[in-house]
């Protein structure tokens, strides 16, 4: 990547957090399949980190042998049921301090404060959900137009404090659930997602 611009860097950037948050936002249908089987076959070209490149081949096999109603039933499983056994918890409070709404929240609320940001308030999941911080994440990318120092080291903080814990955390959680099949592969697509994030502030 070393002959990357910085614009290439941050489009590939915003491309692969608008991919994450796909996954989580709603329950997949025919043409988000479709999208994620073109990504991914795009991605299966490329080198990025091994992780990273495991993860692509899994979920491309995955998606070629799951039908869409596999993916859905996990999706409610994982993610929406609010009766049965197997959910699967997005908030870095949950596994921070064994609760949502927990310190981490409160501690995250104030990051954002610091940085200027603000969910939007048609969103009603909390600041320290997944979707919601990897669109805290889209936010400070953007600001790099305005301050690119600042930007960049308010990602850092994002990412090494508050993403990437959350992520190791709901990689193992997804491992460790019987009804993770394809999400237990995406957990690994987005521990080597944050990985390259995380590199990349230590190569400033």
């Amino acid at each position: 990547m070393s002959n990357t611009s910085e614009r290439d860097i941050t489009r590939v950037r915003l491309r692969f957090i608008d991919l994450v948050k796909s996954f989580f936002i709603e329950e997949p249908d025919a043409e988000k399949l479709s999208r994620w089987r073109g990504i991914f076959s795009a991605l299966s070209a490329e080198q990025i980190n091994p992780l990273l490149d495991g993860a692509v081949l899994q979920i491309m096999e995955l998606l070629d042998s799951r039908s869409l109603k596999d993916i859905q039933d996990e999706f409610y499983a994982l993610f929406s049921d609010p009766f049965g056994q197997d959910g699967i918890s997005l908030s870095a409070s949950f596994y921070a301090d064994g609760k949502s709404h927990g310190q981490t929240l409160a501690d995250f609320r104030g990051f954002l404060a610091s940085a200027g940001v603000q969910k939007a308030d048609s969103v009603r999941d909390a600041e320290d959900t997944l979707p919601v911080m990897i669109d805290c994440l889209a936010s400070l990318i953007e600001l790099e137009k305005e301050d690119e120092k600042k930007a960049k080291g308010l990602q850092d903080v994002l990412v090494s404090d508050y993403l990437g814990p959350l992520v190791q955390r709901l990689e193992r959680a997804l491992q460790d659930n019987e009804k993770a099949v394809f999400y237990q592969a995406f957990g690994h697509f987005m521990l080597g997602y944050t990985e390259l994030d995380q590199a990349l502030f230590e190569a400033v």
